[in-house]
């Protein structure tokens, strides 16, 4: 989805802030922490670093948190080159969901990456989920579609079910 329009709305005033990688990676570590995958702190480990070596591959990586009753509850990521940013990263702990936090630094990083000049801003969304709804009131518009494929190799059942 691609950035053009202005959004539906303001965020709410406060919820969100610019924060430095650290104060990101424990804010992210803990919405991980959340998720059936996440409780295996190997695997926190791991999608954390993941994101942090992504972070310093790209050019310019700023980072937002959404923060209420004092809890870093939200984070969003904002990926430059110098003329494309992308938003990305956008998560929301389960009990400070609904509450404008996702709106909030989703919008902070669209006005930095307008402030930066940016030509063009994207996030990528999820045809089959509610998170584009929120995308496209923020401004943002379908420009395309892609598709993933898997084929099963050898070893998984359904490859020889097949043979």
């Amino acid at each position: 989805m691609a950035l053009r329009r202005p959004r539906d709305r303001e965020a709410d005033a406060g919820l969100a802030v610019e924060v430095d990688a650290a104060r990101h990676r424990l804010a992210e570590a803990a919405g991980i922490r959340e998720e059936p995958y996440g409780r295996d702190e190997e695997v926190v480990e791991q999608l954390v670093a993941m994101r942090k070596a992504v972070a310093e591959a790209v050019p310019s990586s700023r980072f937002f948190v959404g923060t209420v009753d004092g809890v870093d509850a939200a984070v969003t990521t904002l990926y430059s080159d110098g003329a494309t940013a992308q938003v990305e990263d956008v998560a929301t702990m389960r009990d400070y969901r609904r509450r404008g936090l996702a709106r909030a630094t989703v919008s902070a990083a669209i006005d930095a990456a307008l402030e930066m000049g940016h030509d063009f801003v994207f996030i990528v969304a999820d045809d089959d989920d509610w998170p584009k709804e929120l995308y496209a009131r923020l401004g943002f518009e379908p420009i395309g579609r892609t598709w993933a494929f898997t084929r099963p190799g050898p070893e998984h059942p359904a490859y020889r079910a097949a043979r």
